[in-house]
């Protein structure tokens, strides 16, 4: 093949790909697009302060202290895999800044084992034992999370190996007065916004995404205030 064919062959190629590199990133804006229409939000909507009344409970696990410079709120699911996946960062935040942060959790349920795993959460919270309980279905989630029947044979596992008492364990947590607090935890989640997990909010604005060097530049930005 003589050289100028070879120049027009490259030449057509390039074209080919601009006009699809070029169709892609149209198709990308127009989905995103939809998008913000369908969903109310807009691009930069990140710092609408949430209500203090709505955004956390007197019922709800805190850690931290009261006086802390910055206030992590994360509405999260036991059964959601991102939930289980950012979790390490989480503990990290608490560890990195301890003193000067606290963490709120709250539920946002959407999987068919998460009200049992909230409830055996709870259960556990109610011997002392809330933030080991919690760690030990993200650590294990792969063996319980997404089954048919419900999960509690392998939460009072979990409740074993924390040494809790376990009759006092399995009355609390198929005790339906957990649900009281559990659907105010809904209820308030669905009035702030909140439509998947992990949701977090830090010194009451919304994050607009959840990834690591996002939530610790927050977290900067808010300490150096």
């Amino acid at each position: 093949m003589k050289k100028k064919q070879k120049m027009e062959i490259k030449n057509q190629l390039n074209k080919e790909m601009k006009i699809i590199l070029g169709s892609m990133a149209v198709i990308a804006l127009v989905a995103i697009s939809i998008y913000f229409l369908f969903t109310g939000k807009k691009p930069e909507e990140t710092t609408t302060l949430s209500s203090p009344s709505t955004l956390t409970r007197e019922f709800n696990q805190k850690k931290g202290p009261d006086d802390a410079k910055v206030k992590i709120v994360e509405f999260y699911d036991p059964e959601c895999e991102a939930c289980a996946g950012f979790f390490p960062f989480v503990k990290e935040a608490m560890a990195r800044y301890e003193g000067k942060v606290q963490l709120t959790v709250r539920y946002a349920l959407y999987h068919g084992n998460s009200i049992l795993a909230a409830k055996a959460t709870d259960a556990a919270g109610l011997q002392g034992k809330f933030w080991e309980f919690q760690e030990l279905l993200f650590l294990n989630q792969h063996e319980w999370s997404h089954k048919q029947e419900p999960s509690t044979a392998y939460f009072v596992k979990y409740a074993q190996d924390l040494n809790l008492d376990i009759a006092k364990f399995k009355t609390d947590m198929e005790n339906m007065g957990r649900m009281e607090t559990i659907n105010q935890d809904l209820t308030d989640g669905k009035a702030l916004g909140v439509n998947g997990t992990p949701t977090i909010f830090i010194n009451g604005k919304m994050l607009d995404r959840i990834n690591p060097s996002h939530f610790f530049e927050k977290i900067e930005e808010e300490l150096r205030k």
